[in-house]
């Protein structure tokens, strides 16, 4: 029969999880202060730029509702 596995006591389970999330955060590598720069202004602009997209496309539907209620 096959020994069944001994369940380790909950605090050395919780030390053997921080060592485990030390030993990952070792591993990471972060973005230079250039690249974060760089990054922030890119989605800034896409930000404005989707912004004034939506902004002139309610604009133009509400022209052209305007307009559909002048005629008709």
């Amino acid at each position: 029969m096959a020994k069944s596995k001994k369940k380790k006591n909950i605090f050395t389970r919780i030390k053997e999880y921080f060592m485990d999330v030390k030993k990952e955060a070792s591993n990471v590598m972060w973005t230079s202060k250039k690249n974060l720069v760089k990054y922030s202004v890119a989605t800034l602009v896409f930000m404005v730029f989707m912004c004034l997209f939506f902004i002139g496309s309610d604009m133009i539907i509400a022209l052209l509702s305007y307009l559909k209620e002048l005629v008709g």
